[in-house]
C-alpha cells in the first residue's frame, strides 16, 4: 500500500529530464552564431541530385531558377551518379528559387544555406 503512495522515483525522472533539458538549452544559447549583416544579401543553398546528367540538370536549373542564380557550381560524382550544386541567391529571393528548384527537380535534396559576405568567392 505505500509504494502506491511513493512518487519519489517519478520525481527524481521528472528532475532528471528537467536538468537535462535546461543543459541543453543552455548549450544551445552558448554557440556561438554569425549575425546576419544587413549587407549580407546573398546566399548560398546547396543541392544533391541523385544524377549525372550535368547536361540536363544545368538546363532544369536554368529553366527553374533563371536570373534568380547569379552562379552555380556543380560538382559531379560519376562514381556514385550523384551530383551537388551551389547555387547562390539573393537572400529576398531564397523561397521563390527553392519553390522553382522543389517544382523542377522533386527528388533533390537541400543541404546546408550559407550567407555569402561582401566576397563570396571566400566561401
Amino acid at each position: 500500500m505505500e509504494a502506491m503512495f511513493n512518487s519519489r522515483p517519478a520525481k527524481r525522472a521528472g528532475l532528471r529530464s528537467m536538468r537535462q533539458s535546461s543543459s541543453l538549452a543552455v548549450a544551445y544559447a552558448s554557440v556561438p552564431r554569425r549575425r546576419i549583416a544587413a549587407e549580407d544579401k546573398w546566399i548560398r543553398l546547396r543541392l544533391a541530385v541523385s544524377s549525372a546528367q550535368v547536361f540536363m540538370l544545368r538546363q532544369t536549373m536554368h529553366r527553374a531558377i533563371g536570373n534568380l542564380a547569379r552562379i552555380y557550381v556543380v560538382e559531379v560524382d560519376h562514381r556514385n551518379s550523384e551530383t551537388t550544386l551551389h547555387v547562390e541567391v539573393d537572400r529576398a529571393d531564397r523561397d521563390a528559387a527553392m519553390h522553382a528548384i522543389m517544382e523542377a527537380l522533386p527528388a533533390a535534396e537541400f543541404g546546408v544555406t550559407t550567407v555569402l559576405g561582401g566576397d563570396h568567392a571566400t566561401h
